[in-house]
């Protein structure tokens, strides 16, 4: 989802430094992702294999988008390759379209179905391609309230499988609200995650380290984007502070709003991200990946 709204909000208050603040993790490689589609862009969610090569990605159109990456010999990334692309379909076997097409997240599930939130018309499914009906994990409405464009941004699926979902943008205290699953057509309110307000949730995964990593963003009609990466631990039942590991410079990079956090073959953390190109011919989407190593602690150095 295009965070214009949030960007009315902040755009009277431009930073007075548009450098790079800290932390500043490196920059393993950057790539734009072109297609001659006509449906192509809106990339939202972002689920990569354990190879680091293989993806699936989800579009604002209501596609499913498979891929792959092409990498060096060093892993550096080189180019990527579109390898099929489907149509959700909704409730009743139709192709998704217009409210109810809105894919903004996707992770896959220790099973190999595919969880995918959406927007509009707010909802979580599973799905199990080629078959692309969605086996709902909650009644139709259980949502109504989170219905529009502000709603279901990110998904995350721990080891044991719980599934959350993490709202867009935060409360009146700063934190972010959480819906977490608990089976059949069971969701419940997660625990928050506290936050200093000033960014929106885009996507959420959990590392490699069983924190949770929460891709914000933040956006001014001066400056344009900004870019942060937060990382939780648990804490009992609760969420600890967020530790920042990414904070980009404004306008440095587009509308980051895909991410996969992994370990790549050099035992490094890395944060793949994909941005949404808002469907707009001159904003390109991006794949960029960082690595988290000397913020996490979790270096294949040591």
């Amino acid at each position: 989802m295009c965070g214009c709204v949030a960007g009315l909000a902040t755009a009277g208050a431009g930073p007075a430094d548009k450098a790079a603040p800290d932390p500043t993790p490196a920059l393993l490689g950057s790539i734009t992702w072109v297609d001659g589609s006509p449906e192509f862009g809106g990339i939202s969610g972002l689920s990569l294999a354990d190879d680091g090569r293989t993806f699936l990605a989800v579009s604002d159109a209501g596609l499913l988008l498979q891929a792959r990456l092409e990498r060096d010999a060093d892993g550096v990334l080189m180019a990527v390759n579109l390898l099929a692309a489907s149509r959700f379909k909704d409730n009743f076997g139709r192709p998704a379209e217009g409210f109810q097409s809105d894919a903004e997240a996707i992770r896959a599930a220790p099973d190999g179905s595919l969880l995918v939130a959406f927007e509009g018309y707010a909802r979580v499914a599973r799905f199990t391609p080629p078959d692309m009906m969605p086996a709902p994990l909650h009644d139709w409405d259980r949502f109504r309230d989170l219905w529009g464009n502000q709603g279901m941004e990110a998904l995350a699926t721990d080891d044991a499988g719980q599934i959350l979902t993490i709202l867009e943008e935060p409360q009146p205290d700063g934190a972010y609200r959480t819906l977490a699953y608990g089976g059949g057509k069971s969701w419940s309110e997660g625990a928050n995650l506290p936050s200093d307000g000033q960014f929106s949730a885009t996507d959420a995964d959990f590392g490699p380290d069983g924190r949770l990593y929460v891709l914000e963003r933040s956006f001014s009609v001066l400056w344009g984007y900004q870019t942060r990466i937060s990382a939780y631990a648990r804490d009992g039942g609760a969420f600890a502070p967020p530790q920042i590991l990414l904070l980009t410079g404004w306008g440095e990079w587009g509308d980051f709003e895909g991410m996969d956090v992994w370990t790549n073959p050099q035992g490094r953390t890395v944060a793949t991200l994909v941005a949404d190109n808002n469907f707009l011919t001159l904003s390109p989407t991006t794949i960029a990946e960082f690595d988290l190593s000397a913020r996490t602690g979790l270096s294949g150095d040591e």
